[in-house]
């Protein structure tokens, strides 16, 4: 790896680390990382269902938009710049390094990389939380974990097992899979 490769995975840490969550958390006068994440569900339950929408697509967006620039990359660079934007999302250095969950860019990077695997890992995760959130809610919102993420690790692993032929695929979504796990690892230990 050369200093170019190094700068276009830099480029994609630096995109990821726009929060757009604390952007409007801000311009409301909150810092959403005292009350929630400031990912999409965060600012939708903070701010209302407009600004979280908003949030949830121009996170999506910075991943999608990632993944152009990945085509226009050196060959082999898309795996460590996906994993980079997300990284980017869950700490961003512009951010005291207290980010969202990492699913909507993840998202906007594979619905542009790798479009089929990821609307079938969509249809995996859709499918999941119809089924755990009646349970969820029933008890309380156990194990702490909303429907949503928890169904969305059902939706990586098909994902990782869907791409499990493409090299460059699979990279990616591992590297993606292992930021988000980190991440939620850490914030169910409630650390931000």
């Amino acid at each position: 790896m050369n200093a170019v490769d190094l700068l276009w995975i830099l480029l994609s840490y630096l995109i990821g680390s726009i929060s757009w969550g604390l952007i409007f958390g801000f311009a409301h006068g909150l810092d959403l990382r005292r009350r929630d994440l400031p990912g999409g569900s965060g600012v939708f339950r903070q701010l209302g269902p407009v600004w979280g929408v908003l949030t949830a697509l121009l996170d999506a967006a910075k991943g999608a938009f990632v993944a152009l620039l990945a085509a226009q990359a050196p060959e082999g660079l898309a795996p460590w710049m996906a994993t980079a934007v997300v990284a980017g999302h869950c700490w961003p250095v512009y951010f005291g390094f207290s980010g969202g969950g990492g699913l909507a860019p993840s998202l906007g990077f594979f619905l542009v990389y790798r479009p089929p695997v990821t609307l079938a890992a969509l249809a995996v995760v859709a499918a999941v939380a119809l089924l755990y959130y009646p349970w969820w809610r029933r008890r309380g919102g156990v194990l702490g974990i909303y429907p949503i993420p928890f169904a969305a690790l059902f939706g990586y692993a098909y994902a990782l097992w869907a791409l499990r032929g493409d090299p460059a695929g699979f990279g990616a979504m591992l590297g993606v899979t292992a930021v988000v796990l980190a991440r939620g690892l850490r914030l169910l230990q409630g650390r931000r």
